[in-house]
């Protein structure tokens, strides 16, 4: 069935199945219907047969059973024939009458032969039931002349009953074809009814472009599978139509920083060209200018392509862990100057033993520096930061807590977008591109931890990192082949 269609294969399976159900129905009325009518069939020979061996028990002496002739027992029997022939009017086609001696030879026959006991005119023991016809009936009597002999009524399958029983499985086999072409309609009308909501959903999603995202498929009122695809389909729009506006947000934003930049650039240089030659201080101002902004291209460039390397997944068994007390005892000093008059102290709540954490040394220190430098970039002169760290059995947890200005309710569920920055004090005065808290976020997630933010505006901030904790021993396999190296 590969190269049929879903919906052919809807139609396919559901006569297949009808016919099947139909096949067992009927097989098991033909096979019911025939042991009862060969149950009935052996009852009626029986009954029959009974009969007959009462007449003949009734006849003290013989006349009307006996005629001359050469018979093929011995003595008496050798010379006298038995007739049968007054039972013949009792016997229905197919049905034969035989009289055998002790020996199973045929003394003598009434009806249609079954050819099983006679075979080129030659005697013939008596055979099995199965061989004889399709039904018999066996008694044994006593008679004058021939002593003890068995009386047997055969079918041979010819009779009223064994055709009554080969026209119910025609017709059942007649109506086993009407079946299956009745189960080839109901399928393929089953299947078009069924598989209309989806053609309809196919429809409309085939009207979906990257320009209407906005659009959701209409749901059905019966909350059934259907609902649920219909459902799905709709949420996974909602997040293609949320990941395409963060998409456009930020080659907008990207843009819109790429170009002050560049627009800074471009007018000192026309400075340059105009009055750089004949001033030499426009031209040390004009490079001075042009070199900070190249910085800043540089800078919000570099920050774009380690944003887009934290997208990318990490490979399994590639794993590297640094400690934290390491990584700040680097960091600290290389960021007091960030802040000029904000007192930056660390400590730890808790215990004081090595905190391996399951990340690269670059990575946490770019995560920690972006949290540190923000909060003493947005903290005035006169206040403090302080970082503390704490482990438990499966993460450590770094928090960083400011004095500083805060962030407002309204802002800070948007902290961690892409070139956002808030209104305010949090301005490109600060400088800052608005990637840091993205950044910080999207290698935290990467490697397995996560980051919250708790603010009051004009309160401060209190920045928390839950890093998954290490073992260890990577720690002191890097440390090994760090000083192999040197």
């Amino acid at each position: 069935m590969k190269g049929l269609t879903f919906s052919r294969k809807v139609s396919a399976s559901i006569a297949l199945a009808s016919l099947i159900v139909a096949a067992v129905l009927g097989g098991f009325v033909y096979i019911t219907f025939s042991q009862w009518t060969q149950k009935q069939e052996k009852e009626l020979l029986t009954e029959k047969l009974k009969q007959f061996e009462l007449q003949i028990k009734e006849v003290t002496f013989l006349p009307s059973l006996l005629r001359p002739g050469f018979g093929r027992g011995s003595g008496a029997a050798a010379v006298l024939k038995p007739d049968l022939s007054s039972f013949a009017a009792d016997l229905d086609e197919g049905q034969t009458l035989q009289l055998l001696d002790t020996k199973g030879r045929v003394l003598a026959e009434e009806g249609t032969p079954s050819g099983a006991d006679v075979e080129a005119g030659k005697d013939t023991a008596m055979r099995d039931g199965a061989e004889a016809g399709q039904y018999e009936a066996v008694s044994s009597l006593t008679l004058p002349a021939f002593g003890t002999v068995t009386l047997r009524l055969a079918d041979s399958g010819y009779s009223a009953a064994a055709a009554a029983s080969r026209e119910v499985g025609r017709l059942l086999l007649l109506g086993l074809l009407l079946a299956a072409g009745a189960a080839a309609l109901a399928g393929w009308l089953v299947a078009r009814s069924a598989l209309k909501p989806i053609r309809s959903m196919i429809g409309e999603v085939q009207s979906i472009g990257a320009d209407n995202l906005s659009h959701r498929l209409a749901l059905p009122a019966a909350q059934d599978e259907l609902y649920q695809l219909g459902a799905t389909f709709n949420a996974l729009l909602q997040k293609l139509n949320m990941s395409f506006d963060q998409q456009r947000r930020f080659v907008a934003d990207a843009s819109h920083e790429l170009k002050t930049p560049l627009a800074i650039i471009e007018g000192h240089t026309h400075m340059i060209q105009r009055w750089g030659k004949q001033s030499p201080e426009v031209l040390e101002e004009s490079l001075g200018f042009m070199m900070d902004e190249a910085g800043r291209m540089r800078e919000l460039i570099a920050q774009l392509l380690l944003l887009a390397e934290t997208e990318e997944p990490v490979q399994e068994g590639t794993g590297e862990e640094c400690e934290v007390q390491q990584v700040l005892q680097e960091l600290v000093p290389q960021t007091v100057h960030v802040g000029s008059g904000v007192t930056l102290s660390t400590g730890e709540a808790g215990n004081a033993s090595p905190l391996p954490v399951r990340m690269p040394p670059g990575a946490c220190y770019q995560v920690l520096r972006n949290i540190v430098e923000n909060a003493l970039k947005y903290t005035p002169e006169g206040g403090s930061v302080h970082i503390a760290y704490q482990a438990d059995a499966d993460q450590v947890i770094v928090s960083v807590t400011d004095t500083g200005i805060g962030i407002s309710a309204e802002q800070l569920p948007h902290i961690f977008d892409r070139f956002y920055r808030a209104e305010g004090s949090r301005s490109r005065a600060k400088g800052g591109s608005g990637l840091g808290l993205a950044i910080a976020k999207a290698i935290m997630e990467r490697y397995g931890g996560s980051i919250t933010i708790e603010s009051i505006e004009g309160a401060g901030t209190k920045v928390m990192l839950s890093f998954v904790r290490g073992t260890g021993s990577r720690v002191r396999e890097q440390e090994v082949r760090s000083s192999a190296g040197s």
